[in-house]
């Protein structure tokens, strides 16, 4: 039987950055890794190496990809394959995201 892990979004917020990192690692299981993100002023991110969601927690922010820009907003939900360059722009004050990486390196 596995094992259930509950965060609450105030737990999240509050956590401290895992060490050499720019979000809050909360939990790991098999591939997967369920982090907060809550970057400000400025989105350093480079592509990363497994695929991954973002669920918008608090805020809104622009969402950069591909050449593209999408707005997004509490509530959204956003995919990311793994290799591709995004970064989160013009973000309000009270933005963080859940982020969940998971499956193999280099995507599936």
């Amino acid at each position: 039987m596995g094992l259930v892990k509950l965060v609450s979004l105030a737990q999240a917020q509050a956590a401290p950055l895992t060490p050499g990192d720019i979000s809050a690692l909360l939990h790991a299981h098999g591939s997967m890794t369920l982090e907060y993100y809550a970057p400000r002023g400025h989105d350093p991110q480079k592509p990363h190496t497994k695929d991954e969601i973002y669920v918008i927690a608090a805020g809104r922010a622009r969402f950069r990809y591909d050449g593209e820009q999408v707005a997004c907003a509490q509530g959204d939900a956003v995919f990311v394959p793994a290799g591709v360059a995004h970064r989160f722009e013009d973000m309000s004050e009270d933005f963080g995201t859940w982020v969940v990486f998971y499956g193999s390196e280099g995507g599936e």
